[in-house]
């Protein structure tokens, strides 16, 4: 059987890369909510780099259409760009909330959550590595670690939406927050899909 294998490289790369781009805007969002001082700069800054993600979620598809061999199932490939470009589009839309939310202070919640999404992108990142060089056992392992990070996320939506109905005295700005905590709950569950597919992958080539 015939494998091109610079196409098998170009596949797994630009997933890397396209978690690298991950890496890189919640990095961003984590600077952004210390202060929020500069929300409408980080909030182009993060759209810059959904675009950036756009395009390598729009190459795999290119790739896909033009190649009878892949390195993956063609669907595994499919949804893992398009998973991958979830967790990217949740973050953008948290930061632009920020803008046209008109939130002018930041919170422990959201500082929480922007160290949650750190650390999933780090391993989302280390999972992507780990499946070009086909470490199985560490993709496993990594895939725990976000399932935990998504309960984590759970419990962080839960307390901070509480808290806002124990202390908000301003029911517009409580709408406004719920919804954000709500939207960054749905990210870290948009980064275990990720691992989700990422396991199923596993089950077929491990």
């Amino acid at each position: 059987m015939f494998f091109n294998r610079s196409k098998d490289e170009l596949f797994y790369q630009t997933l890397i890369n396209a978690a690298l781009n991950i890496v890189e805007a919640v990095q961003l969002f984590k600077e952004n909510v210390e202060t929020l001082r500069e929300k409408e700069v980080y909030a182009e800054r993060l759209k810059e780099l959904e675009s950036k993600g756009d395009q390598y979620t729009h190459l795999l598809i290119k790739e896909l259409n033009q190649t009878f061999m892949t390195p993956l199932d063609r669907e595994d490939i499919l949804q893992l760009a398009v998973k991958l470009d979830d967790v990217l589009d949740g973050v953008e839309a948290c930061a632009s909330r920020f803008v046209y939310f008109r939130v002018e202070t930041t919170t422990p919640y959201l500082v929480q959550f922007a160290d949650i999404l750190v650390r999933s992108a780090q391993f989302l990142h280390e999972a992507f590595v780990a499946l070009k060089n086909r470490d199985y056992a560490t993709i496993r392992k990594i895939s725990v670690e976000l399932n935990l990070l998504e309960n984590e996320g759970d419990r962080l939506m839960r307390e901070g939406v509480g808290r806002l109905f124990d202390s908000a005295t301003d029911p517009i700005e409580l709408i406004k927050m719920k919804e954000i905590y709500e939207k960054l709950e749905d990210v870290t569950d948009s980064v275990e899909d990720v691992a989700d597919v990422l396991e199923s992958v596993v089950m077929k080539y491990a």
